[in-house]
Formats: C-alpha cells, sequence, structure tokens
C-alpha cells in the first residue's frame, strides 16, 4: 500500500490543483492594497465573503505533512536525525531569506524598533504568512519522531478530538467563559501558537497512507456532490466566520483559522479534488497550474512581502477616499491578478538566479 501511495504521489496532479487553488486564495487576502479605513462600509462584507477561502492554510498545511511522510517512507532506513537536519535546512532557506528581507524593509521604513521586530518576528507577522513558516518549523521535530503513530486510525481520531477541545477553548476565552488571562495569552502568542494547527499534521499522514481509498472515495462522488460539499462547506465558513465576528467584536486574528469549519474544508477539498487527473483538464489551465505548484513557496513569501510595500504606498495615495463595495471588490480582484503575477515572474526570476531553495 505504502509502496502503491509513493508512486501515485510522486507528482500527483491533485496535490499541484490543491496546491494552486490555495496560493490563489492567499494572494486574495493580501490584494486590497488601499487601506481599511477607505471602505469602512464594506469591510465587514468582504471579510466574510471570502471567509470560504480560509481553506488555503490548512490545505497548504495537509499538504506539507503529506508531502513529509512521503519522504520519510522514501528513506525509511535513514536515521531520524539525517531526515530532521535534511528538512530543517530545506525550511530554513526560505524562512531565514524572506524574514531577513522583510525585517531589512521595516528597518528602511524605520517604523518599528529592534524590540518590536522580534516580537513581529516571533509572532509570524513580521510579513503576511510567516507564520507558516513557524508551523511548519514548530511541528517538523514532532512529525518526524510521531509519523508512524499518526497514520494509525485510532491516533488519528484522538488527535481531531484534541483538536476540536482545543478549539473550544478558544471559543469559550473568547466568550468570556475562561479567565481572560487565556485570552490575553492567545492573542499574544498569535497565529504560530501550535494549538490551532496540529491536526493537519495527523490529516497530512492520514492522507497519505489511505490514498488510495481516498482517490476512490472522490471518484465515487459526482461532480453534482462535489459541488453541494464545497458550496455547503463555503456557507458553513461563512457562518461561523460572521459568528467569530462577532463574539470577537471584530478582532478576529489571530483566531480566523481557530475555526471547526476550516478543518472540515481541508477535508472536503481533499475528498473533492483528489481524484482528479491532468488529461481533464485543458492544457492551457494544466501549464498553469503547474506553474503555481512549482512556485507555490515562492508566490507565498513574496506575495506578502509586496503587499506591505503596495499597502504603504496606496495609503498615501488614497487618503480620504470612501470606496464602495462594487469598487472595492473590483480593486481586490484587479490586484489579486497582479500580486499573483508580479510573485509568480520574480519566483521564476529568483530560481534563473541560483535562489530556488527560497521559492520552490
Amino acid at each position: 500500500m505504502l509502496q502503491d501511495a509513493n508512486q501515485k504521489i510522486d507528482r500527483l496532479f491533485s496535490i499541484d490543483l490543491l496546491k494552486a487553488i490555495s496560493i490563489i486564495a492567499v494572494v486574495s487576502y493580501h490584494s486590497v492594497f488601499v487601506p481599511e479605513s477607505t471602505y469602512p462600509s464594506a469591510f465587514r462584507l468582504m471579510d466574510i465573503l471570502f471567509a470560504p477561502f480560509r481553506f488555503c492554510v490548512p490545505v497548504f498545511l495537509t499538504i506539507s505533512f503529506l508531502l513529509l511522510k512521503r519522504s520519510l517512507e522514501k528513506k525509511a532506513q535513514a536515521p531520524l536525525y539525517t531526515s530532521f537536519k535534511k528538512r530543517l535546512t530545506r525550511l530554513l532557506i526560505p524562512t531565514l531569506f524572506w524574514g531577513s528581507i522583510a525585517v531589512s524593509l521595516r528597518l528602511l521604513g524605520k517604523a518599528n524598533t529592534e524590540e518590536s521586530l522580534i516580537v513581529l518576528i516571533l509572532q509570524g507577522k513580521i510579513f503576511p504568512g510567516y507564520y507558516y513558516l513557524l508551523v511548519t518549523l514548530q511541528f517538523l521535530p514532532v512529525f518526524i519522531v510521531l509519523n508512524r503513530q499518526l497514520v494509525q486510525v485510532k491516533n488519528f481520531f484522538i488527535i481531531l478530538v484534541l483538536q476540536l477541545v482545543a478549539l473550544s477553548i478558544v471559543y469559550a476565552s473568547n466568550l468570556g467563559m475562561l479567565p481572560t488571562d487565556i485570552l490575553i495569552f492567545l492573542r499574544s502568542a498569535s497565529r504560530p501558537f501550535f494549538v490551532y494547527w496540529f491536526v493537519y499534521m495527523s490529516l497530512g499522514a492520514y492522507f497519505y497512507n489511505n490514498w488510495s481509498k481516498l482517490v476512490r472515495i472522490s471518484n465515487q462522488i459526482s461532480v453534482l456532490v462535489k459541488i453541494i460539499l464545497l458550496l455547503s462547506t463555503s456557507l458553513i465558513m461563512i457562518a461561523e466566520y460572521n459568528y467569530l465576528l462577532t463574539i470577537t467584536k471584530g478582532e478576529v486574528v489571530p483566531f480566523e483559522y481557530a475555526m471547526f469549519s476550516c478543518i472540515l474544508s481541508a477535508i472536503v477539498m481533499f475528498v473533492c479534488f483528489s481524484s482528479i487527473e491532468e488529461n481533464q483538464i485543458p492544457s492551457p489551465i494544466r501549464t498553469t497550474v503547474k506553474l503555481l505548484a512549482k512556485y507555490s513557496l515562492g508566490i507565498f513569501c513574496i506575495n506578502g512581502i509586496l503587499s506591505l510595500i503596495f499597502l504603504q504606498l496606496c495609503s498615501h495615495l488614497f487618503v480620504g477616499m470612501n470606496f464602495t463595495f462594487p469598487q472595492i471588490l473590483a480593486i481586490k480582484l484587479i490586484s489579486c491578478f497582479f500580486l499573483l503575477t508580479v510573485s509568480l515572474g520574480l519566483s521564476i526570476l529568483c530560481e534563473r538566479i541560483r535562489l530556488r531553495n527560497c521559492v520552490s
């Protein structure tokens, strides 16, 4: 079964497709370059409308651990330390490289003290999306040590239940049912805090070990049912995010991924897309999917840094303006295409100047 999974996941188009869809969703969150003060009446509606796109980080984390599991299985005879060292180096290169660029830009802007920069780094806020790199780093040793236990059905459900309990505590804290110190700590720890993410480690290992079964289930589900599943999940995510906005009084960060529906979205995305094969997709779209998937790491980091630069520039250009909902939606869609294209182009350029490990 593992050998079969290895052969199928080696260059699986459905994984590339999930990465491509997810990176577009990531960029969409960073693509409004005008300050929130320019669209106060449309801000909440925009936030809620794009809530279903929050599948992106859960899917990326699940794929990351799935591919790590594949790598460990391929080199099952290698010492754990060797696997850990190799993967750690692979993760540290983009983390340090893009983190250093973001720090340099903030120092040039002279808007941050040394102390505040350290806090931003630890909270994963030195640029949008940086927390993702910190999450993968902190779970690396845990996954390598526990990877064989994670694939067991019993352990998978234990971890799932523990994750649901952790998210329930987050909700209870925001509802004032627990001491305020817990909420203060959760906010200070921000998104890299492990309690928001550990279920995706288990999902990645479990999906890898049961890939053939997952594809078989996906093949048995009709296109219509898949569309209904995706739409239903989107509506659930909108409803939960709206509730989260209400109980946090609009201060949803860093809890925007601490939603039960985020876990559901990752599962539904894999169930719906795991059976899609390359020959089912038109050639131009296929080429785009492979490009976005190959450079998803570079796009993830570059778009976050560029979004800060563009936001800073546009904050001066659009002072005093007031955009309606249709206007800000159009700005977001156009900016998303622009940011995605530029980030992809810069990722390809980085590879050509021998910075491949930073972008792919």
